[in-house]
């Protein structure tokens, strides 16, 4: 009887410590495998930040680039402003100054040839071309607003003179003679109306319905003025006049 209760009692045992080898070998697995489990997330986890770290500075690299190539357009664009602006400023100026008379003027316009006709017994300067006629024409010319005038190759400008001496006429101080071509470059139209208005030159216009005077227009699709080459009259304004 003593020998069964021992060995009993040594069958529990075993089994008690089978029993608690099971239990620590259960606790011990998913201990191991709450462990692999908390590391997997935490590499995980590193990784997603790399990945997140590196596409920001791919995303800022792009924008470094983009808004390099953004500044060299605003450069470009701000440089092709400038030439612009100065080829502007450039044609304005040659503008200003084949109006002004001081460059060579091309483009369309009028030639009018005033020569003497046949003279008249009772007034003898009748077939004269005075320099009040081709001062009267000028005024013309210039209510028909044109770009430019010419007078036997002198420019009239501004402060052109045009003068008698005598019998003879000086335009910008030099001297010329008849025929008188004169040219003016604007818009045709405009010069061929202003110039049918008779009343505008009553007196040159009598003498050229007598024939005394030969009054031819030519309307041309281009002509060319010469740049004005005399001296230039500066005159100051007098605060104290």
């Amino acid at each position: 009887m003593k020998l069964e209760k021992a060995l009993n009692s040594i069958n529990t045992l075993i089994i008690s410590f089978i029993l608690a080898g099971v239990l620590i070998g259960i606790l011990v697995a998913a201990q191991f495998q709450s462990s692999v489990a908390a590391n997997s997330y935490l590499v995980d986890e590193l990784n997603a930040q790399k990945n997140l770290l590196q596409s920001f500075d791919d995303d800022r690299e792009s924008l470094k680039l983009k808004i390099a190539s953004v500044r060299q357009q605003i450069e470009e664009n701000r440089q092709k402003m400038q030439l612009s602006l100065e080829q502007g400023n450039l044609e304005r100026l040659e503008k200003l100054k084949s109006l002004a008379g001081f460059n060579k003027l091309i483009g369309k316009g009028v030639r009018i040839l005033l020569a003497e006709g046949k003279p008249n017994n009772n007034q003898p300067d009748a077939s004269f071309i005075h320099a009040a006629d081709l001062r009267d024409l000028v005024n013309l010319l210039r209510t028909a607003r044109v770009e430019g005038i010419g007078i036997n190759g002198q420019r009239i400008i501004a402060g052109s003179t045009i003068t008698a001496l005598g019998s003879d006429i000086l335009i910008n101080k030099v001297k010329v003679v008849a025929p008188f071509e004169v040219t003016a470059v604007g818009d045709v139209s405009l010069i061929s109306n202003r110039l049918s208005d008779q009343s505008a030159y009553p007196d040159l216009y009598l003498r050229i319905k007598n024939k005394e005077i030969s009054f031819q227009l030519e309307k041309l699709e281009q002509l060319s003025l010469p740049a004005y080459d005399g001296d230039f009259i500066i005159k100051f304004a007098n605060n104290n006049a």
